[in-house]
């Protein structure tokens, strides 16, 4: 079937469809099994089961995924499950897991069917990471939307069609959503399930926003809107304004937001999940697993070529500074100059030299006399050798003291630089003085076109053992999310940011969870013996206020007032270009983290930007009396060996060749089914390879094989190793209720009796001789089709024709179905057929009488729902009246400025009037139940006594 149809939803026009007719279920036809042990009926049964979303509350996968089970990580799944709209900014501290808690929570919604349809967002950089993250952990398959994978695809999609109708499931990175026009349109025509952006800051509102910033911010404002479920996940979800977390908590719920420069922490308490280290729940969980970091200042002397560079900048006036209107240090070419010198004589020459040629054609700002400045600034910028480039040669000197030499391949180095000019100049400088091959030192910097796809590969690299990769220089875009710590425990700021927060960010490359080894930080330190250079040295004490964060102040954006790095290298800026000194400014730090300390305990708003939101989830969520599906195989893996052992049958023909499977390390090993092969012809996947709905293509082993195994150990085993290979991906592969081949499973089962048919076998010694069980499952949908009440259950008809119901995990214990059970011929049906009516009809009505009992509660819960709301409204629309005065009587002598006013009022109302109205409509929609005298039930099996 060609992929512009295959597994897509259609709607027909019922008056057009000639002989279409409502299936009536009373009308099943039974077919008697005659399997051994009854093995088709248990597979079709436990398929049934499992196929069918669960509408607890109650966590079903904590515990039971393949990572470590850390307490502290609950909190995200209890409070999203907690939701009817599950909207979460999930804002922990860099390191504590954000990727494993959204996979948690992905994991208890697909178990609900509420993530048929997946939109992850994220970095170029992270692409590949975050898409083996939900694979390996959690089974959880994500098409990767690279630059590579779009142009394979460009000319062989209809120009019409939807990309992300053809992916169910998919991953893309928000630079690609900003540039390329063809998949930004489909996004407005497309709805999913659930979307998740990664580093969700990014396409926060800023203050400096501007350019590709605003674009992210719009993107995200849309993509907030195409989808039931919504996760945000950053470690910095604001930039230190109300507005900029504002943006973020609109994107999640619009209608808690009626003054963006006020947010009530009360407001948003349940939106909100935050933790940083030195958060207790989370010490007692990896305060022992994550090894203690050691940080080495490296305090060096600034050669004399350098102190006659640095003095000049410290000394330099420019003309075009003068004309600077905004005001901020950190606009000035002067500070601009300061940053580039920090990070090395090359970035610093590479931004004199733009600037000359700039003013000299005409397309920069600056006055003939300050290109004479800048000339003369660049001659003595020039004349800073190799040699005389003295924190270039305390590098060479910290290596040869660690004794690194490259050969030992889990002794790897990670050196950060902001400037791109850096990063190349050291990759050329270190491959030479170090002799080392090219393939021995990589950089990642961003600069290149397909950057996210060499980006995915050089990171992939750095974490293989196998992989000649020593030295990985990178800029700040490799600061946010990755994890370089598999092989490497030494990170170097060759420059340091000039933000608190980047800081961190980069050491939370390799000081993170999963680091075996004491993480080594150094940094370096100029010294100088000019009073007014000394005086613009101070990034060193963001290094000591990193450490006081670590030892638990709690959230570090409070030493420097803003949360994002932007804002905070504006107020460094201030502090290096006025000259303060390190003392004053660590004395700055210290007087704003006291006035946090003190705003925090009285200030709701202020406790909104900085506090913790770590309160548990409602205890009504916890305490959900629904029950998830049966089950008659003990676990997931003996329903699958029992599956995989039926279709290894020679007539099935469903395996290229025979699986094996050793029960002792309950590990399943097979070749990939025909029918598990992509048949897109979209140009997304090689030629014969595994259908992404499967599972990703580099999952796969050699010759086409894969192994499934359900012990965690084995799977987080299989990951270390595959570091150690040539090979990225673990063959092993997690198999849970949440893995992809049991959609398989239940597509083959349906093979095993014919269409709107039901399995009838004997059970005699196990039920009363004339007893009949009839196995039926039933749901109550609300307007969306969604189910509200999910329900299992037996009907059992007693000899003496009574009726009753019967809970089917009570049923399949008291019939021992479980177990081997003998297979006896049925002749007789009538006693069968004579009581599916009945219980058909009884089980409509125990539905019925469920939707009954429901629909108080029901209503409760709405009814709260809509007060909230309303409450909401009357905020917003009394903070439009603070914002835009009262409605006047008329319009008749109004001046043109009022009438303005009044226009926008007007629009502005009916923009609050449909927000209210569309978020009231949706929980209407989705609470409520259809009120069908008759709901639709499925005989699964009957069985007689």
């Amino acid at each position: 079937m060609s992929g512009l149809v295959r597994d897509k939803e259609a709607r027909f026009v019922w008056d057009l469809e000639k002989g279409a007719a409502v299936l009536d279920p009373a009308a099943v036809r039974l077919v008697p099994d005659t399997s051994s042990g009854l093995i088709d009926t248990k597979l079709h049964l436990e398929a049934a089961f499992r196929a069918t979303p669960t509408t607890t509350r109650c966590p079903l996968t904590l515990g039971r995924a393949a990572i470590d089970d850390l307490t502290f990580q609950h909190l995200p799944v209890e409070r999203a499950l907690a939701q009817d709209r599950v909207r979460l900014l999930i804002a922990d501290d860099v390191g504590l897991g954000k990727t494993l808690e959204a996979g948690l929570i992905t994991s208890e919604l697909a178990c609900r069917g509420r993530a048929d349809r997946i939109l992850v967002v994220t970095t170029r950089a992270m692409l590949t990471q975050f898409q083996k993250e939900f694979w390996t952990r959690f089974s959880i398959p994500l098409s990767r939307l690279d630059s590579a994978a779009i142009r394979r695809m460009r000319n062989r999609i209809p120009a019409h069609y939807n990309v992300f109708d053809q992916f169910a499931r998919s991953i893309v990175s928000i630079d690609t959503l900003k540039r390329d026009t063809q998949i930004r349109d489909a996004l407005k025509h497309s709805y999913w399930d659930l979307i998740i952006i990664d580093e969700a800051h990014n396409a926060a509102e800023r203050k400096s926003a501007a350019g590709s910033n605003s674009q992210r911010a719009e993107l995200a404002q849309l993509l907030s809107r195409r989808t039931d479920s919504l996760l945000l996940l950053t470690a910095t979800p604001h930039d230190g304004s109300q507005e900029s977390f504002a943006s973020l908590i609109r994107m999640l719920d619009p209608t808690r937001v009626p003054d963006p420069s006020r947010l009530h922490r009360s407001d948003i308490e349940d939106l909100v999940v935050r933790r940083f280290r030195s958060s207790p729940e989370v010490v007692a969980d990896i305060g022992r697993a994550v090894p203690k970091r050691e940080l080495f200042p490296r305090n060096f002397p600034l050669s004399p070529q350098e102190e006659g560079a640095y003095q000049a900048i410290a000394d330099l006036h420019l003309d075009l500074d003068e004309e600077q209107t905004r005001g901020r240090a950190i606009d000035l070419f002067r500070t601009t100059i300061a940053k580039s010198i920090f990070s090395s004589p090359v970035a610093c020459r590479e931004t004199l030299e733009r600037r000359i040629r700039g003013i000299e054609n005409g397309t920069a700002r600056g006055t003939d006399a300050d290109r004479e400045r800048l000339r003369s600034l660049a001659d003595m910028v020039a004349a800073i050798d190799t040699g005389a480039f003295s924190k270039y040669q305390e590098l060479l000197r910290l290596l040869r003291e660690l004794r690194w030499t490259g050969r030992a391949p889990r002794d790897r180095l990670v050196i950060f630089s902001e400037r791109i000019a850096t990063v190349s100049w050291l990759a050329e400088r270190l491959r030479e003085d170090l002799e080392l091959s090219p393939d021995q030192v990589a950089r990642v910097d961003g600069g290149s076109v397909e950057a996210d796809v060499r980006t995915q590969e050089v990171i992939e690299a750095f974490g293989q053992e196998r992989s000649p990769i020593r030295i990985l220089i990178a800029s700040d875009m490799a600061s946010e999310g990755l994890n370089l710590h598999f092989q490497c425990h030494r990170l170097i700021h060759f420059d340091l940011p000039w933000s608190l927060l980047r800081f961190q960010q980069r050491n939370g490359r390799i000081d993170r969870y999963g680091q075996d080894r004491p993480p080594q930080i150094s940094y370096f330190v100029g010294e100088s013996t000019h009073p007014k250079v000394r005086q613009m040295w101070v990034l060193e004490k963001l290094v000591a206020k990193d450490e006081a964060a670590q030892a638990g102040v709690g959230d570090p954006a409070v030493f420097l007032g803003a949360g994002d790095a932007e804002g905070e290298e504006a107020v460094v800026a201030e502090a290096v270009a006025s000259g303060i000194g390190a003392e004053a400014f660590e004395r700055q730090m210290d007087e704003r983290a006291a006035e946090a300390t003190c705003h925090m305990s009285v200030d709701d708003e202020f406790a909104a930007l900085f506090g913790d939101y770590a309160a548990p989830a409602p205890a009504a969520a916890a305490t959900s009396t629904d029950q998830g599906p049966p089950r008659l195989y003990r676990d997931t893996f003996t329903y699958a060996r029992a599956m995989i052992e039926r279709l290894s049958r020679p007539e099935e023909n469903a395996f290229p060749e025979v699986p094996r499977i050793h029960e002792t390390d309950r590990l399943i090993q097979l070749a990939i089914p025909g029918d598990m092969r992509a048949r897109d012809g979209f140009g997304y996947a090689s030629e014969g390879a595994v259908d992404g709905r499967f599972m990703p293509e580099e999952a796969v082993g050699p010759g086409d094989r894969i192994e499934l195994t359900d012990q965690p150990a084995v799977i987080n085993q299989a990951i270390s190793d595959a570091k150690a290979q040539e090979r990225a991906w673990p063959t092993v592969q997690y198999l849970w209720d949440g893995h992809p081949i049991l959609e398989w499973f239940a597509d083959r089962a349906s093979t095993f009796f014919p269409e709107h048919a039901a399995p009838v076998a004997s059970l005699a010694g196990r039920l009363l001789p004339g007893e009949v069980a009839v196995i039926l499952h039933g749901a109550i949908p609300n307007a969306n089709g969604a189910p509200v009440v999910d329900r299992w259950a037996v009907v059992i008809r007693s000899p003496d024709g009574t009726i009753r119901i019967e809970e089917v995990g009570t049923f399949l214990t008291r019939t021992r179905l479980s177990e081997d059970t003998p297979s006896r011929p049925l002749e007789d049906l009538s006693a069968a057929n004579a009581a599916i009516p009945i219980a058909v009809d009884r089980f409509q009505t125990h539905l019925v009488e469920l939707r009954k009992a429901r629909v108080a509660e029901i209503q409760r819960d709405l009814d709260a729902v809509l007060e909230r709301l309303a409450a909401l409204e009357t905020r917003f629309r009394a903070q439009l009246t603070l914002d835009l005065g009262d409605v006047p009587a008329g319009d008749a002598g109004m001046s043109p400025v009022e009438k303005r006013r009044l226009t926008i009022r007007r629009k502005r109302e009916q923009e609050i009037k449909k927000l209210f109205h569309d978020w009231a409509e949706w929980f209407d929609r989705t609470r409520k139940m259809v009120a069908d005298p008759n709901p639709h039930v499925d005989v699964k099996a009957v069985f007689v006594g």
